[in-house]
């Protein structure tokens, strides 16, 4: 199913599914510099490591990169969902902490990192965080302060 858009060309609210090469195909387009690009480029290397860590996670993708009528979007903001088994604070071998450390994320791949459990208390409370259109962006593109868009979670 494609992405869907509102009449404001946020996503619809929710959570919809896409492929890395819908993704491409939205949101990584050249508009005033090639920041989103790039981002994507990050994103695509990320997403190549989390498969090779065998990680077995879902990955959400939201903030400003998925709004494409922000030029220049700072980072992508992602909600790494592990299986519910994870112990988020167990051993995990260095490649795979790597991966799911915010810190290192944001170190080695300039994104905003939360990982989370499925089904966790936690898990919803990042969804509807990052659903929220930051006020900086309805300030700027005269959208109510309330407003709210969808997430793409990437399909393997």
């Amino acid at each position: 199913m494609p992405l869907v858009f509102d009449d404001r060309q946020l996503l619809a609210p929710g959570i919809q599914d896409a492929t890395l090469e819908e993704i491409d195909r939205h949101f990584a387009r050249f508009q005033k510099t090639d920041k989103r690009i790039k981002l994507f480029d990050s994103l695509r290397a990320f997403l190549g490591e989390i498969a090779r860590a065998f990680i077995g996670c879902q990955v959400i993708i939201d903030g400003s990169f998925v709004m494409p009528c922000v030029d220049e979007p700072g980072d992508i903001d992602l909600i790494l969902v592990l299986p519910a088994d994870i112990d988020l604070s167990g051993d995990f071998k260095p490649h795979q902490y790597n991966l799911v450390s915010a810190r290192r994320v944001k170190t080695e791949f300039k994104f905003d990192c939360r990982t989370v459990n499925a089904g966790s208390a936690a898990e919803q409370e990042w969804i509807e965080f990052f659903s929220q259109v930051d006020v900086k962006w309805c300030r700027q593109f005269g959208l109510p302060a309330d407003s709210k868009k969808g997430l793409v979670r990437v399909l393997p």
